[in-house]
């Protein structure tokens, strides 16, 4: 391929990459209310910044929080400047730097395979939807990922840099790694930087990061770098020969397997070969560019807030989270595995198939396998990247399976090497004349016809009882019936190419759907920003004082009022009426009924609305005035 046409094919990629990732994480991006309980809370956070015109210490409530680190609201404050204070503001940088993360994934996928890995590996990233869902939340996770994949993308860069272009293989031209064009690569001091200043991008994405998450964006990306390099080490003892023979055959089966790996596993982690890969990375170098960025705001917010922040983020948020379950956040050791399956859906149907063709490619359960790649009959010059992708969702995942408390969330940063590994699957069964794996391929688009018919089955039941009014959500169930059946039947005619593309176009139409056009139908029936627009129909012109007793929805401050005071107790509400005459009080219905002749004269329910998505109605009290306007049917007159 000459220079020119390379040119005009990557633009043309990063064209359809922008296009796919703009529809998923833009459609209707500002067009539904926030979603309890995490997009107000940040959203109001940084609202509140933007107002005291405070970079440094975050706040929700008038009330310090110290659950995230700054990052996400640094972005807020400069997108509520751009666009105003509102939905489309609060998300927007969360959906931008998904973007820019379905185009780092583009070129961590072309430098560890090739080209069509890297488009397809973008393209199921982005219609990933749990990826797709928080790329367009009001969360950190997006920026928490994009720089981690920005952090192994510069880590990927530099060793690809010495390689003639690739990551895993030393290619006779540059751009060109097939398989009579390699070179095998086999000393693992082949996979650092050569450079220090090559180091310099990698401690700039960590820093970011620990903006982003806290410490977890420097701990794992430099674990998963060194795990990665011990096991590169240790291959190259396997292939320079110096165990011997004996070794790899004193005990067959899975228990020699087993006994095999652990042996494996102490020889890696000897405290020697831990030294080199931190010294061969220029981790030091690395961990103080990431002190450089990260660590100024640290002091600075532990100075302005006494330490109070630092205490509760690092001690509570972190340290806490990991000991001990927060919030009831707790499951057992395999919790990951079925959200994993749910958040890749819909390609989370291959993925198994993807991982343990990777797995027994980079040999887990083969006690010979060599940086060349050789086997038997084999050569796979990607091993090197199979292995960096093993190691990165590996370790990102099994970190957080030892957590006490976990959330889906917390492996989103491991869906880009998932999203890897599926793309290198699909593209290798594509390319592929034989007809190897062509029937796990088949039975893959199987189970995806037969969880779009559980959809279009089970979803009018479940609307009909939480939605009635939204049953023609039930459609959800035919992009993937109908991807399905189009990519078998394309299948079974050789036709594999265009089987992979009614795939795509399945799970771009899927993920538009779901979090593009359902998300602003749902969010009209949130209890929120409901009472929201009454409060401001009820006093179209003034502040209003507002509490809650036994209810409270973080949505509140965000559309009804600038502080809500939080009641404990039923005298309270009386209280606090007394106090504020003029204020008004959201409650459980059933609440009201209880203590309705305690509140005293004149106090009687405004407004009552269904609770989203629970058994119960919420009343807003207050007492009688003049309405100087016609509102909501909700209103009690």
């Amino acid at each position: 391929m000459d220079d020119q046409s390379d040119v005009w094919q990557s633009i043309r990629h990063h064209a359809w990459i922008l296009l796919v990732a703009g529809l998923v994480f833009f459609t209707n991006l500002g067009s539904a209310a926030l979603f309890d309980e995490d997009e107000p809370k940040n959203a109001v956070c940084g609202r509140e910044m933007f107002l005291r015109g405070d970079w440094v210490v975050p706040t929700f409530n008038h009330e310090l929080r110290t659950d995230k680190p700054i990052l996400i609201y640094w972005i807020m404050l400069c997108s509520y400047r751009a666009f105003g204070v509102n939905e489309f503001a609060a998300r927007f940088g969360s959906s931008a730097l998904a973007v820019a993360t379905s185009v780092f994934v583009y070129h961590l996928g072309r430098k560890l395979f090739d080209r069509d890995v890297g488009v397809w590996g973008s393209l199921i990233l982005s219609t990933s939807l749990m990826y797709s869902a928080v790329g367009r939340a009001v969360t950190p996770d997006s920026m928490l990922i994009c720089c981690v994949t920005g952090t192994f993308l510069a880590y990927v860069s530099a060793v690809a840099k010495r390689h003639g272009g690739q990551f895993g293989v030393r290619c006779e031209q540059p751009g060109s790694c097939e398989t009579d064009g390699v070179l095998p690569v086999r000393s693992w001091r082949e996979f650092v930087p050569a450079h220090w200043i090559e180091a310099l991008p990698m401690g700039l994405g960590m820093g970011l990061a620990v903006l982003a998450k806290g410490p977890v964006g420097i701990v794992l990306p430099v674990g998963i770098l060194g795990v990665f390099l011990l096991v590169l080490q240790q291959i190259e003892v396997r292939d320079s020969g110096s165990r011997s023979p004996a070794d790899g055959s004193a005990a067959t089966g899975r228990i020699g397997a087993l006994l095999r790996l652990l042996t494996d596993v102490l020889s890696a982690v000897h405290p020697v070969r831990i030294w080199r890969a931190f010294w061969a990375l220029r981790l030091p170098l690395v961990i103080a560019v990431a002190a450089a960025v990260a660590l100024p705001w640290y002091v600075a917010v532990g100075w302005a807030t006494g330490g109070d922040w630092l205490a509760g983020f690092l001690g509570g948020h972190n340290v806490g989270r990991f000991l001990q379950p927060m919030e009831n956040h707790s499951g057992p050791f395999f919790y990951y595995v079925p959200v994993i399956l749910l958040g890749t859906f819909p390609w989370s149907v291959f993925l198994p198939v993807a991982v343990w063709r990777l797995l027994t490619r980079v040999g887990v359960y083969r006690p010979r396998v060599s940086l060349e790649g050789k086997r038997p009959g084999r050569h796979a010059p990607a091993l090197a990247a199979q292995l960096f992708l093993a190691c990165w969702a590996g370790v990102w995942i099994a970190f957080f399976s030892c957590a006490s408390t976990k959330l889906p969330n917390y492996v989103l940063p491991s869906y880009p090497a998932l999203a890897l590994m599926t793309a290198w699957f699909l593209c290798t069964w594509r390319k592929s004349s034989g007809s190897e794996w062509s029937v796990s391929f088949r039975n893959a688009c199987r189970a995806l016809a037969t969880v779009g018919v559980v959809l279009l089955i089970g979803a009018p039941i479940a609307l009909s009882i939480f939605l009635p009014s939204e049953i023609w959500l039930t459609t959800i169930g035919l992009p993937p019936l109908v991807g399905a059946i189009a990519a078998y039947g394309c299948s079974l005619r050789a036709e594999r190419r265009r089987a992979i593309r009614a795939l795509g176009v399945a799970a771009v139409c899927l993920a538009v759907l779901v979090v593009g056009v359902a998300p602003a139908r749902v969010a009209r029936h949130q209890d929120g920003p409901h009472f929201g627009r009454v409060i401001r129909q009820l006093f179209p012109e003034k502040d209003v004082t507002l509490a809650t007793f036994d209810y409270f929805s973080p949505n509140l401050v965000f559309y009804a009022a600038d502080q809500v005071h939080r009641l404990k107790r039923p005298p309270q509400i009386a209280e606090f009426l007394s106090a504020h005459p003029e204020g008004l009080v959201l409650t459980r219905a059933d609440r009201w009924e209880q203590m309705s002749g305690e509140l005293g004269e004149g106090v009687t329910i405004l407004a009552r609305q269904p609770r989203f998505l629970r058994r119960h109605d919420l009343v807003l009290l207050g007492r009688k005035i003049d309405l100087v306007q016609p509102v909501s049917d909700t209103i009690v007159r």
